[in-house]
């Protein structure tokens, strides 16, 4: 009985992420279009590119993922290397799709829509550096 039930509390945790996770990427968006140079957008502008950003890179993941597993098949390259190769495929085609989708939705210059992209995978980067570098310290403290 304690399966079914860890396994609704888990998947209903899972769902009260989501804002939360919608949150973050809309504040950090709306602090790279500042520093920028660009005009704040509105909450709901910015999770309305958030949102329309993931479902078209989400698309294009996917296909992405498919021809390279494809192609890794006939080589006889492992599953988990062709999933590495298309994390780092997928850099540029993500820059393309929301630089493009910044610039049609918000009215600017792509150039400047590539450099609200390069500023919020510098933020994203930062913070994930930021939890490494704390989880290793407290891993280092723990083990002395």
């Amino acid at each position: 009985m304690g399966g079914p039930v860890v396994l609704l509390v888990c998947c209903f945790l899972l769902v009260l992420l989501v804002p939360v996770v919608l949150f973050l990427l809309t504040y950090i968006f709306r602090l790279a279009c500042v520093l920028c140079g660009l005009p704040k957008p509105s909450i709901l502008a910015a999770a309305g590119i958030m949102s329309v950003n993931f479902v078209a890179d989400a698309i294009a993941l996917t296909v992405l993922e498919e021809v390279v597993w494809l192609g890794a098949q006939g080589v006889g390259v492992p599953r988990w290397e062709s999933w590495i190769v298309t994390r780092f495929l997928d850099l540029p085609v993500d820059l393309a799709i929301s630089s493009g989708l910044h610039a049609g939705l918000m009215g600017i210059k792509f150039g400047k829509g590539l450099e609200v992209w390069f500023v919020q995978r510098l933020i994203q980067l930062s913070i994930v550096a930021a939890v490494v570098f704390v989880g290793v310290l407290v891993y280092l403290i723990q083990a002395n």
